[in-house]
C-alpha cells in the first residue's frame, strides 16, 4: 500500500527530482511516480497495490489516515518523503508502527535516499529505496531493470484522479515523455536521481494522453524537464494527436531555444497552452559556473514574444540566492526577468541537494514546510536577504505585469496566509494529533 500523507501544507510531491516542492496555491499535483509504481505492481499476478492519497480523498489530516492506514489489511507500506515534510513523515511512521505493530514500512525519494544512513541508525523504518522507485519495482516485479519504454500506462483509476485540478479548478494530469535531461546543469537535482536522459518511445506517449483523455483530464502536464529535446519527435507527436483529433491543452517545459516557429504552430494545434522554461539568472558568469546553457537573452526575448503573440502562456523560473549572487547580481536577475516579460514568474531560493557527505545529514538539514535547505549557501547574502529578495521581486512583477491588487491579493495577503498557517503548524513541534485538532478546528 502507498501512503501520500498531507499536513497542512500544499506540497508537489514528486517536483524537484522527487525532493518535492512547497506550493503557495490551490493546484493539487498527483504524485506521478508512486501512481507508476503501484501500476508496475499491479501488472504481477500476485500482488495488488493501492494508494490512499490524502490530497485526493478531501486532505485527510495525520490522525485520520493513522487510524485508517491501522485499520487496513496490506503486507508492505510505502511512503515517500519530501524534503519539506520529511520529520513529519518520519514521525507518521512511528505512530502508524505504534498503531499496527509489526507492519513493514518502507520510505521512497530523494531525501529518504540522501537520508538512509540517518534513517537506519535512527528510526525502525524496516527498507529506505534509494532509486526511483517505479526503477526499483520494476526489477522487483520482472527481475531484470526497466527502462521508460518498458513502464506501463500510469493507471489513474487507482486514486480519485479529477481531485488533481489546476488552480481554475480543471482536471490536470500529468505524464512523462521523457525523463532527466541532457543539459547537465550542476546544481539540477532531476540528473542527480534519474541519471541519464531517456526518451519514451512515442507510440506508448500517445497511448497515455488516449488513456488521460478518456478518464476526462482536461489539462495533462508533460514533467520533462526538456520536453522539445528531439524537436523531429515531438512534430511526430504531436502531428499524431491533431490527425487523432485528440483534443486536450497540455504544458510543457523545455528550453526556449530549441523552439521554431514552425514546431510551436504543429504543438499549438495540438493543444499547448503554456510553455515553461528555465532562465536562473541574469548573471552569465554564474551561469557559466554551473554549466547552465540556457540560450541567448535575445533569443529567450523573440520567443517569448512569438509564443505570446500565438495566444501560448509562458512561465520562467529564476534563482534567488546562488553562492556568487549579491545584491547587485540578484536584481540583475530580476531585471533579466523585465526584460523576457513571460506572464507568469516563479522566483526560487537557491538549494543545492549535491551533499558530500551523506553519512552525516540528519533530517534538520531541511527547512519544514519550506522549499530551503539549513544550509547557508550564498557568500554575500543571508537566507533573510534572498527571502525578502523573493518576495520583492515576485510583488514587483505581479503589480507591473498584472495589477497591484493582484499583487496585494497574492503576493501579500496570501502569502502572509500561508506564513502564518506554516507558524501554526510549527508550533505543533511535530505532534500529529495536536496538528490535526488544529487543523481541523481551523477549518
Amino acid at each position: 500500500m502507498f501512503v501520500r500523507p498531507y499536513y497542512g501544507v500544499n506540497i508537489h510531491t514528486d517536483a524537484q527530482g522527487e525532493y518535492g516542492s512547497v506550493l503557495h496555491s490551490n493546484d493539487v499535483f498527483p504524485d506521478l511516480p508512486v501512481i507508476n509504481s503501484a501500476t508496475i505492481l499491479n501488472t504481477a499476478e500476485n500482488i495488488q497495490a493501492v494508494i490512499l492519497d490524502a490530497y485526493a480523498e478531501g486532505r485527510i489530516l495525520p490522525d485520520e489516515l493513522i487510524r485508517r492506514v491501522s485499520e487496513m489489511t496490506f503486507d508492505k507500506l510505502v511512503i515517500k518523503t519530501t524534503t519539506a515534510t520529511v520529520k513529519s513523515d518520519l514521525e507518521l511512521i512511528r505512530q502508524i508502527k505504534l498503531a499496527r505493530p509489526g507492519c513493514y514500512v518502507i520510505t521512497a525519494g530523494q531525501t529518504s535516499a540522501d537520508l538512509k544512513t540517518w534513517i537506519t541508525a535512527n528510526t525502525d523504518i524496516d527498507q529506505v529505496i534509494t532509486e526511483p522507485m517505479d526503477k526499483y519495482f520494476y526489477r522487483l516485479v520482472y527481475g531484470t531493470d526497466g527502462t521508460i519504454d518498458d513502464m506501463p500506462t500510469p493507471d489513474y483509476t487507482l486514486v480519485n484522479y479529477k481531485a488533481y485540478t489546476d488552480d481554475s479548478g480543471r482536471v490536470r494530469l500529468t505524464l512523462l515523455a521523457s525523463r532527466s535531461c541532457p543539459m547537465k546543469c550542476s546544481y539540477c537535482p532531476y540528473i542527480k536521481y534519474y541519471g541519464d536522459y531517456e526518451p519514451r518511445d512515442t507510440d506508448k506517449v500517445l497511448d497515455d494522453v488516449r488513456t488521460l483523455v478518456s478518464l476526462g483530464a482536461e489539462v495533462i502536464q508533460f514533467r520533462d524537464q526538456f520536453f522539445t529535446c528531439n524537436k523531429d519527435r515531438i512534430r511526430d507527436l504531436c502531428q499524431r494527436m491533431i490527425d487523432e483529433n485528440i483534443k486536450v491543452s497540455w504544458i510543457c517545459e523545455t528550453k526556449l531555444s530549441s523552439l521554431d516557429e514552425d514546431l510551436v504552430d504543429l504543438m499549438k494545434k495540438a493543444g499547448l497552452m503554456l510553455v515553461c522554461f528555465g532562465v536562473e539568472s541574469g548573471n552569465t558568469e554564474i551561469l557559466e559556473a554551473y554549466n547552465s546553457n540556457k540560450g541567448e537573452l535575445s533569443d529567450q526575448i523573440a520567443k517569448v514574444k512569438m509564443l505570446r503573440d500565438k495566444g501560448i502562456l509562458t512561465m520562467a523560473f529564476y534563482i534567488i540566492g546562488f553562492p556568487e549572487d549579491t545584491w547587485e547580481s540578484v536584481y540583475d536577475t530580476y531585471k533579466c526577468a523585465e526584460t523576457i516579460g513571460s506572464d507568469i514568474v516563479n522566483f526560487n531560493e537557491y538549494t543545492t541537494f549535491y551533499f558530500e557527505d551523506k553519512d552525516s545529514l540528519t533530517p534538520d538539514v531541511f527547512c519544514q514546510f519550506a522549499n530551503s535547505t539549513n544550509i547557508d549557501m550564498s557568500a554575500s547574502l543571508s537566507r533573510e536577504e534572498i527571502r525578502y529578495a523573493i518576495d520583492l521581486f515576485s510583488t514587483m512583477y505581479t503589480a507591473g505585469h498584472d495589477c497591484l491588487e493582484k499583487a496585494y491579493t497574492y503576493n501579500h495577503k496570501l502569502m502572509n496566509a500561508y506564513k502564518e498557517n506554516v507558524r501554526r503548524i510549527l508550533m505543533c513541534d511535530n505532534d500529529l494529533y495536536r496538528l490535526s485538532e488544529m487543523l481541523r478546528d481551523r477549518t
